[in-house]
């Protein structure tokens, strides 16, 4: 699934050319396939997904699933621990996001920020992965942790 962020990195090389304040390229700093953080980890876009959720009695939500490979997280090799990693996840949600939000003309109403230290399918289970993960809910255009 890294061609979706490298096909959003290509259709929104059009929005680089726009006129200052038009929609950015929320990939932009990503085109060499790695994207930075504030801990200095390799984090590589893995798969973007816009998904609907229902739950009984609440109204249907649509999520930004962001998954991102970062194999210094792994259990047993990694350098990287979650407390170093959530400031990642803050600026992956801000940086990444929230621009990709801002394109569906705000139909997101989470964003699910993922780091895994290998490729994992959504949904699946594997104790040999290591997950870290942030859920932020878009408040007056800023990602707020839940």
């Amino acid at each position: 699934m890294a061609a979706l962020f490298a096909g959003l990195a290509l259709s929104a090389a059009a929005a680089e050319a726009a006129p200052k304040g038009a929609v950015t390229n929320p990939l932009n700093h990503a085109l060499d396939g790695t994207i930075a953080v504030p801990s200095g980890q390799l984090v590589i876009p893995y798969e973007a997904l816009w998904e609907d959720h229902a739950e009984a009695g609440m109204p249907q939500e649509t999520w930004l699933v962001l998954r991102f490979l970062a194999p210094d997280i792994a259990r047993d090799k990694g350098k990287i621990r979650f407390a170093d990693a959530a400031p990642d996840l803050d600026s992956l949600c801000k940086d990444v996001g929230l621009p990709l939000a801002a394109l569906t003309g705000g139909g997101v109403d989470q964003i699910l920020v993922v780091l895994l230290d290998q490729p994992l399918a959504r949904g699946a289970h594997n104790p040999a992965v290591t997950k870290f993960m942030s859920a932020y809910r878009i408040k007056t255009g800023r990602c707020e942790w839940e």
